[in-house]
This record gives C-alpha cells, structure tokens and sequence, in this order.
C-alpha cells in the first residue's frame, strides 16, 4: 500500500437510534463503498476492504487450531458483517455492532493505515488520554 492509500484522519460524527451514519467519502475512496466491518480490540469497529478482509480472513483460517485462532475467530471473523453506503452515503451499522462498541449517538471515524475504525466518542478521547508521553516516546524509538 504507497502513501496515497494510506488511510489517517479522526472526523467526529453521530449516529441515529437506526444505527444509521454518515461515512466519509475520502475512506470509501480508499477501502471501498462496500467493506467489512467487525469487532477491534478496546471496543472499537474496524471497517476493512474487502480484500484486505479476505488476506486477514485467510491467515486465520490457515492458523494452527488453538487459543489464538479461537480468539481472532471469536472476535473479528463471527462479528464481521459486509455494509454499503447508500445513495445518502449512510452505513448501517448492526445493533450487535453498535452495542459492542458503545455507539449510540457521538463517534470517531479514525483512518488507521490500512484500515478505518469507528469509535464511541468518549471511548476514544480516554483511550487517546491514556497514552502517555512514555509510551509515545518508546514507540518512536522502536521504529529507528
């Protein structure tokens, strides 16, 4: 993946009691008008293209069987469901969906490299308070 089609970006939007939201046009350029969308690990969605999705859907079904299988099957193979955008530009995000991450009217749709995430609001301002400088520092230091 070159720059170009590197995703980055955190836009705040809100989502309706039908779990219908806005989904930004620079994302749907990137992974698609249709993408999978599944649970992420700290309560998060994760939307990701679909071919993407079939690598990543691929090297857990070659995985050996075990803990980690299980785990990574539980969370983002049996949540995941397909979602388009319709002609408003709306996602439906399912209530199973919605209920796992908190979603009910304030988000953050997030560009992560490769993938979008979707956040309850408050969810993600303390996830982002709960890095520390430390942290951040060693981070960039581990990249060198």
């Amino acid at each position: 993946m070159d720059i170009s089609t590197k995703l980055s970006g955190e836009l705040q939007y809100t989502i309706d009691a039908k779990g219908r939201m806005s989904f930004p046009q620079c994302f749907k350029d990137v992974i698609g008008d249709g993408f999978m969308l599944t649970r992420g690990a700290n309560h998060r969605l994760v939307a990701y293209n679909v071919d993407v999705w079939r690598a990543l859907s691929d090297k857990i079904s070659a995985m050996n069987e075990g803990r980690q299988k299980e785990v990574l099957k539980q969370i983002y193979i049996k949540g995941a469901i397909a979602v388009e955008s319709d002609k408003l530009g709306r996602i439906l995000v399912p209530q199973t969906l919605r209920e796992y991450a908190g979603l009910i009217k304030d988000v953050y749709v997030v560009g992560s490299d490769d993938v979008v995430e979707i956040w309850d609001k408050a969810t993600y301002e303390t996830y982002m308070l709960s890095i520390s400088d430390e942290e951040l520092y060693a981070a960039l230091e581990a990249m060198k």
